[in-house]
């Protein structure tokens, strides 16, 4: 293959890994119409997505001047993850958009526009994975059998991925007694959860609602704004909260419902919306679960929204609380790298 040739089929490798990261950032912060003036590109995810696509051009440039170029087959592997991966961001914007009664579904309890989402982009996720071992061990003189290699390192990478995740999770606490806290919050947003039979609470919903009652008891919350839509035939997450929480006692403190999320991210959305349109300060504090707080918390981060979060006094047994953890990580890697 001639020079010209080989530069061109730089070029363009450049170019699609260049815009794959443009389009990838693009699209998680277009989910929530989030202007490219209000992208912060200290936040974790979006640095998760600009040290993984750096490895990606950095490999691909190493290859092209070690090898003398890019072969066929290397070009095609590049061409075809590349064209995976932006599709990908298609499929992705036409699911977050279009109105179809199944995407308003739930599968598998999980709200069907979200499951399907999830599935793309972690097939994205593998794409990416794959593309930079293939790349890589390319590089290192691996090639024989590169496909091979490539798909276990996209695996060893995968699983790398979620324990640093895991760790992130179970490393941060934020359980503390209510007699430990001495500052006043203007709002408490209770994150929405589970609804049982009878419109009751779940043992997880019924901590979150005990714990922002023993806060407000004390004249710690002006504020308590429960969130979460509800599931068909039932009362809103939200709407069984309030009802519980008064029937726990009368506290003195205003009390607003929100009724159409679904996901952890819409309630932060809507308490960005709700309470950070102004620009007076607000004191915010998010009621939840000890493995849930820190990607409400990272998802505050991506909203620009300042919050504290307070665990509730609920304990799970060994067993649910791995599950949940293991569950909150595939979560939060899905939301920092796709907005998910």
């Amino acid at each position: 293959m001639n020079d010209s040739s080989n530069i061109l089929r730089f070029i363009l490798v450049l170019f699609l890994l260049s815009v794959n990261l443009l389009l990838q950032i693009a699209f998680k912060y277009s989910l929530y119409d989030i202007p490219i003036t209000e992208i912060n590109f200290g936040y974790l995810g979006n640095i998760f997505n600009i040290l993984l696509t750096s490895l990606l051009i950095l490999g691909a440039i190493l290859l092209y001047i070690l090898g003398g170029g890019y072969d066929n087959k290397v070009f095609s592997v590049v061409l075809f993850t590349m064209i995976l991966s932006l599709s990908s961001y298609l499929i992705g914007y036409v699911i977050s958009n279009v109105e179809f009664e199944a995407l308003n579904s739930y599968l598998l309890g999980v709200p069907s526009r979200k499951f399907y989402l999830s599935v793309i982009f972690i097939i994205n996720l593998f794409v990416h994975y794959y593309l930079l071992s293939y790349i890589w061990s390319s590089i290192l003189g691996r090639q024989s059998g590169g496909h091979v290699k490539a798909f276990s390192g996209s695996i060893f990478a995968i699983t790398l991925t979620l324990i640093f995740t895991y760790v992130f999770i179970t490393s941060q606490n934020y359980k503390i007694k209510e007699q430990n806290i001495n500052q006043q919050f203007d709002v408490a947003v209770v994150l929405g959860a589970a609804v049982w039979s009878n419109n009751k609470p779940s043992p997880i919903f019924e901590g979150r609602i005990k714990k922002v009652h023993k806060l407000s008891q004390i004249n710690r919350v002006k504020t308590v704004q429960f969130t979460g839509g509800n599931a068909p035939g039932e009362l809103s997450e939200a709407k069984v909260a309030s009802e519980y929480f008064k029937s726990l006692g009368h506290t003195g403190v205003r009390v607003l419902i929100e009724e159409e999320s679904s996901t952890t991210a819409e309630q932060i959305e809507f308490t960005r919306n709700n309470f950070f349109s102004k620009k007076e300060p607000v004191e915010l504090v998010i009621i939840s679960d000890n493995f849930h707080l820190p990607r409400a918390l990272e998802m505050c981060t991506f909203f620009n929204i300042k919050a504290i979060g307070y665990a509730s006094d609920y304990n799970q047994n060994l067993e649910k609380l791995l599950y949940y953890r293991l569950r909150e990580s595939i979560a939060l890697v899905l939301f920092w790298l796709f907005g998910i």
